[in-house]
């Protein structure tokens, strides 16, 4: 017989196989714990059926009122929101002179992307001429201030939010972040 089988065939130190100290393990911890249950944790010597015989009887009770009453705090606390001071939006099926009223009462406002700002008016025809290609309405505005002169690259006007977004969509695919601004319609 070769050594690697005689090792294999050794019982433990104390020369019982490890299944029966599993077992007797077991077998002790679950004694243990029926004891526990038998006699309760803190010992006082009652059984576990004359912890429960007390509980089990019903105590007669006044029954007890709610403590917070959470309907009338919600309408104590009601506040009033006023009506928007902004006209709605004119519905498809409206007459014209009623659109013509609700212009007038609200300026109409367009939205324009700043796309990007560049000191040298060169670099800023260079990106008008990327956009123009890409069919976007492109416009280079100049201003200066304190800092110098500095030449805008602007797309649009747009009059509603969906072709302003369609425009971004263009505007990040050029791998630019622009800046909406609301200009009052001309």
């Amino acid at each position: 017989m070769s050594r690697r089988n005689t090792k294999r065939r050794s019982k433990s130190a104390s020369g019982k196989p490890a299944w029966m100290w599993f077992v007797l393990g077991n077998a002790v911890g679950g004694f243990a714990v029926f004891l526990l249950l038998q006699f309760g944790v803190a010992g006082n010597g009652k059984g576990a059926a004359g912890d429960r015989a007390p509980a089990t009887k019903p105590k007669a009770q006044a029954p007890s009122e709610p403590r917070f009453d959470f309907y009338t705090m919600l309408k104590e606390n009601e506040v009033s929101v006023p009506p928007p001071k902004v006209a709605k939006p004119a519905i498809r099926g409206e007459s014209s002179s009623n659109k013509q009223g609700a212009a007038d009462k609200v300026k109409a406002q367009v939205y324009i992307l700043q796309a990007a700002s560049f000191r040298e008016a060169a670099e800023a025809e260079r990106l008008r001429a990327q956009l123009t290609l890409a069919n976007l309405d492109v416009k280079v505005e100049s201003a200066s201030d304190s800092r110098g002169t500095w030449h805008r690259v602007l797309v649009g006007p747009f009059d509603n939010r969906s072709r302003m977004a369609k425009a971004r969509q263009v505007l990040a695919e050029h791998r630019l972040m622009p800046l909406v601004l609301k200009r009052p319609a001309n």
